[in-house]
């Protein structure tokens, strides 16, 4: 019994190592909220935002890669663009964007990063 009473503590040990590192490198952000009229490029990949339906500077973000909700509401992932706001660089469509604020590290830059993307009706 002696020869399994070391292995089995080694274990707990390392069971509670991890379980201290997820917890302590574990990040979590809550998104900026913003909504306005996104108009986007000819590729559908990034969009100028707009706080009112015209034509003036607006603010840009990329928005490849973020989850996204056409007007039915329904949810998906952003690995096929947010299709609802289109290719068409003359269209606007009225959206409501979910933004963290990405601190720069050694591999990245940083910078407002869009999360999400819900358009709306």
């Amino acid at each position: 019994m002696g020869r399994f009473v070391a292995p089995i503590a080694v274990g707990v040990v390392v069971a509670i190592a991890f379980g201290v590192w997820g917890f302590t490198t574990r990040h979590s952000a809550t998104p900026d909220v913003v909504e306005g009229w996104a108009m986007p490029n000819a590729h559908g990949t990034a969009v100028s935002l707009h706080d009112s339906n015209d034509t003036r500077v607006g603010s840009g973000y990329i928005v490849t890669g973020a989850s996204w909700a056409g007007r039915d509401g329904l949810w998906h992932d952003g690995a096929d663009g947010p299709t609802c706001i289109g290719t068409d660089t003359a269209t606007k469509t009225r959206v409501r964007l979910g933004i963290v604020d990405v601190e720069p590290g050694e591999e990245g830059n940083g910078g407002p990063r869009v999360v999400w993307l819900r358009c709306l009706p």
